[in-house]
């Protein structure tokens, strides 16, 4: 199967196209030719691509599939409720008109009728062992998410003296890794569909996830703590100070990671993308 993927931006972009497409022997493109339109028997758009491309891709019977992750605008979408945002997923669907849809949650897959394929974990990752001490509280992400949690976080870190590292180069060099919104970066489909890639990271890793309730935390099942408010977050870091309980969140992280290597998912989805094939060639 002659595979094209096609998107543009940074972090997922370069997960889920990039990094998938290298793994699955796809032609990655932001800029797809008719060259490529010709040369493809199956093209995934990825996220805004789909409403970009997809006239194009219709006229070049190509058929499509759309990795919607979270297509909607951010911040000002954030914040709709679930009956609209099922609408506009729905409304995006019917505008795309893909083969399949792909949701970056079972939830998410399960409003548009699609499947779900969970982010890979960052490639280079893998569980370390625990340290005597916590020293290092990170967060992998924009620190804009964050908003008024990041006051609370630095605050605890400077009375325990802690060190509190915004994206760090090395998620293994942490001892707890946080994943929180707030404000208008918060909201329904940000909790139900967002993709649980820093859960993932957090399994890979094999450290415990200080975060929110939402899909991606219910589906993938890190280890960690949930929490909704400034004033629980000091209890919940304290809570993973015994080196016991961070070396268990070690050993569930071994069993559990190697089904978030990049190799395990572009398998899954190959799996997905043949037999869609299979189904074509039957009808």
């Amino acid at each position: 199967m002659n595979l094209l993927m096609v998107g543009a931006g940074s972090a997922s972009w370069q997960m889920r196209g990039v990094q998938l497409g290298a793994a699955l022997g796809a032609r990655v493109t932001s800029r797809p030719t008719m060259d490529d339109w010709r040369w493809a028997d199956l093209v995934v758009l990825i996220k805004g691509a789909g409403m970009h491309w997809a006239r194009t891709a219709h006229l070049a019977r190509v058929p499509i599939v759309w990795d919607a992750l979270d297509f909607w605008r951010q911040p000002d979408e954030n914040g709709l409720a679930e009956r609209y945002a099922r609408q506009q997923l729905t409304d995006m669907v019917t505008a795309i008109r893909p083969v399949l849809t792909i949701g970056a949650t079972e939830a998410m897959a399960e409003a548009c009728d699609g499947i779900c394929l969970s982010h890979h974990g960052r490639i280079g990752v893998q569980p370390t062992p625990a340290r005597d001490e916590i020293r290092v509280i990170g967060y992998d992400g924009s620190p804009l998410y964050l908003n008024l949690w990041e006051d609370a976080i630095r605050s605890i870190c400077r009375e325990r003296e802690w060190t509190f590292v915004v994206n760090p180069p090395d998620l293994s060099a942490t001892d707890v890794l946080i994943a929180l919104r707030w404000g208008r970066w918060d909201g329904w489909m940000c909790r139900e569909w967002k993709s649980g890639v820093k859960a993932v990271n957090a399994i890979v890793a094999g450290r415990p996830l200080i975060t929110q309730d939402s899909a991606s935390w219910r589906e993938v099942q890190p280890c960690g703590t949930v929490i909704e408010q400034p004033e629980e977050l000091a209890a919940a870091l304290d809570a993973w100070i015994p080196l016991e309980a961070r070396s268990a969140v070690v050993a569930h992280s071994q069993a559990r990671a190697a089904e978030f290597r990049v190799e395990a998912i572009a398998a899954r989805y190959q799996r997905i993308l043949q037999s869609l094939r299979i189904e074509a060639v039957a009808c």
